[in-house]
């Protein structure tokens, strides 16, 4: 049995879902949005032919180059996206963790006004301390979508954050949590709870964990489409502002050909709903993240 296990760790493939979804995925569908922001980059002055012979070689040798110089690409969208979109979430709208928290305690308050007030709250926070810098130059980088950010809070569109926990469920974790001698703590706003219990799932129950590895791998793919759609949306913005001015600006995105403030705001328009969506599809991602992991601490057996 031991030799067979040992084939099958042999012939295990050396990339992860991760690997593969997130930074091989990712750097390949930045790609198209690099060549058509950058105009006259194109295929031959990015060539990566060494001239080394035989030519079957140097096929070889220019197609490795070019797939780890994405998977590498895909590592640094993925890093700049956890400074930029996820430090910046986090820090507003609080951990998904805390998130699920406020959420199972609505009662005479609506999702909406629970989010504004988090949102309030987090805001005085983060420009009233040490990370008032950190913060701003984020904030900062976040410039294109402002607009839209203006728009989801009036419209209070924060279904993505909606818990399927309910406070029955959550008392019961921290019930259980609490009990075990070594963590002793309750699942509040305050503890650090999430990170003890996630290892307890994680080094107790293989099923849970795979869920929860497949919310982690479409949470980091988002995150990233994220960071993407962003510095897009900082090419559409100067175009429309070129635009606006008087002056010729290059195509956007979306532009279907057409060469006219109206199409250029469409462009604009376009790519900031895309990337709203992917923003949900993050948040969401994570909440779920938290919430199988609560109810693999709580319903499994053992």
């Amino acid at each position: 049995m031991s030799g067979i296990e040992s084939v099958k760790d042999l012939v295990k493939p050396p990339f992860a879902n991760y690997d593969i979804v997130v930074y091989f995925g990712c750097g390949l569908f930045s790609l198209p949005f690099i060549v058509h922001y950058t105009g006259g980059l194109r295929a031959n002055t990015t060539s990566f032919n060494f001239g080394i012979e035989p030519q079957f070689v140097s096929t070889l040798v220019t197609t490795l180059t070019v797939l780890f110089s994405v998977y590498i690409l895909g590592h640094i969208i993925a890093y700049v996206g956890s400074q930029l979109i996820e430090k910046l979430m986090d820090s507003f709208f609080g951990k998904a963790s805390t998130i699920v928290i406020l959420g199972t305690k609505i009662r005479n308050t609506s999702l909406t006004q629970v989010i504004r007030g988090q949102l309030k709250s987090n805001v005085i926070k983060n420009f009233s301390r040490a990370t008032w810098l950190s913060s701003s130059i984020r904030c900062l980088t976040h410039l294109p979508a402002l607009p839209s950010y203006f728009g989801i809070l009036v419209l209070g569109f924060f279904g993505f954050y909606r818990t399927r926990l309910s406070r029955e469920v959550l008392a019961a974790a921290s019930a259980k949590l609490s009990n075990i001698p070594v963590l002793a703590i309750e699942i509040r706003v305050d503890t650090v709870w999430f990170k003890p219990l996630e290892a307890i799932v994680m080094n107790n129950n293989p099923s849970a964990t795979a869920r929860m590895y497949n919310y982690l791998v479409i949470s980091g793919l988002f995150r990233s489409i994220c960071t993407i759609l962003l510095a897009s949306l900082w090419f559409e913005m100067v175009y429309v502002l070129l635009r606006i001015s008087g002056h010729d600006a290059p195509q956007g995105l979306f532009m279907l050909g057409n060469s006219n403030i109206p199409f250029q705001l469409f462009s604009y328009a376009a790519i900031s709903l895309v990337y709203l969506f992917s923003l949900f599809s993050y948040l969401k991602f994570q909440r779920r993240y938290v919430e199988d992991a609560i109810f693999a601490f709580v319903f499994a057996k053992g």
